[in-house]
């Protein structure tokens, strides 16, 4: 029952005005949906205005945590060891109690999973022997890697009086995208169903309305407070398929929605947009010849000129790729296999997207006189 009302709401959101982006952003605080590989923004409302994020904090903890781990400062092996006073913090948890052990691994999963609070504050007291060292490591991340307008007050983003830790979407796709980068094992965390420590008689499902919604969502992270509304980093895998040459990464971001129901359904709109208005398609092969001239003074004067690379571009599906050659002013044999003699401009809605050289790949040998000799007498002699 619950496969066939998703169906239906795929439906409607495709064959709705959801599907162009015309209600996407309503009653939201912030959205975005992006492309992994290369960063490019596909639609976008408010992604410069700082937002509460909530638990999407528990991505730049994990992300301090792996760096600790990357250096070998920590081990995901390490057992830690409960203190006299446990983490005492609402919302989600993961029942931390005094002198339990626990490993490292298993912490991080429970805020990926469950987004444990109590799992944040008992990582970041291990790590930096408490949160508020802990917090500065966070800040110091942010700002080593690029984001712009940030404050981060605690490791699991629950409020603390009037404050919150606060985000631009357009710094939180910044961090998804990194994170994703540098540690991709994230998504074995994230694409679990749910989280189970029989030992612990702990079992909760994952937070992440989308994983079984739609194929090939495996992250990422959702959060909510009062002030931050509803919130949800998706990421999907969007396959290879008929019209789509390679396959790509989207994330969405949803900020701010009014209700569980409501950031579950957006974020499928955000999602689905992506997936039916963009495929990859490769513009260039560097097998295949894009230009065939005439060099008069070759022996084999009709040389092919191929792309020095291939080049694959993500477009949305009712726009086209604009293709320019420009060749090199004087070209004459003799040439060496491999040497440039022009390039080829790509543009996309009007914007030069890349430049890509233009090369033989062959010797082009220059005519001599005995060439033009044989030349003369085969035509001389019947």
């Amino acid at each position: 029952m619950k496969k066939i009302f998703t169906i239906l709401i795929v439906l409607l959101l495709i064959f709705s005005n959801v599907v162009y982006g015309d209600s996407l952003d309503k009653g939201l605080r912030a959205v975005l949906l992006g492309e992994y590989e290369t960063g490019e923004i596909l639609y976008s409302y408010n992604i410069d205005s700082p937002v509460e994020i909530a638990s999407i904090t528990k991505l730049m903890t994990y992300l301090v945590t792996m760096d600790m781990v990357s250096k070998g400062k920590v081990s995901l092996d390490d057992v830690i060891t409960i203190g006299e006073e446990p983490p005492k913090i609402g919302g989600s948890t993961f029942n931390l109690k005094k002198g339990e052990k626990i490993k490292l691994k298993t912490l991080l999963q429970s805020i990926i999973v469950a987004s444990a609070n109590d799992s944040c504050v008992a990582i970041a007291e291990y790590i930096a022997g408490s949160e508020k060292e802990f917090v500065k490591l966070m800040n110091k991340k942010a700002k080593e890697i690029g984001l712009k307008n940030y404050n981060f007050i605690n490791s699991n983003g629950l409020p603390e009086g009037n404050e919150q830790n606060r985000m631009t979407v357009r710094d939180i796709f910044k961090l998804t995208r990194y994170i994703l980068d540098k540690y991709p094992q994230i998504l074995d965390i994230s694409k679990m169903y749910k989280i189970n420590v029989p030992f612990r008689d702990y079992v909760k499902e994952n937070t992440n309305p989308l994983l079984r919604e739609i194929d090939g969502v495996d992250g990422l992270k959702t959060g909510y407070t009062d002030k931050a509304g509803y919130c949800l980093v998706s990421t999907v895998r969007v396959p290879k398929t008929e019209d789509n040459d390679k396959s790509f990464r989207l994330i969405g971001i949803i900020m701010g929605a009014s209700s569980e129901e409501e950031r579950k359904n957006k974020s499928i709109g955000l999602i689905y947009h992506g997936i039916r208005n963009y495929v990859k398609n490769q513009i260039l092969s560097k097998d295949e010849a894009i230009e065939k001239i005439h060099i008069e003074n070759a022996k084999d004067p009709e040389v092919e000129l191929f792309p020095v690379e291939n080049v694959y571009l993500l477009r949305r599906r009712d726009k086209n790729i604009k293709k320019e050659i420009v060749l090199n002013r004087e070209i004459r044999a003799p040439i060496n296999k491999g040497e440039k003699l022009g390039k080829v401009t790509i543009y996309k809605d009007g914007n030069k997207i890349r430049e890509v050289d233009l090369i033989v790949k062959r010797n082009v040998y220059r005519v001599d006189f005995w060439f033009y000799l044989r030349k003369i007498l085969t035509q001389l002699v019947p």
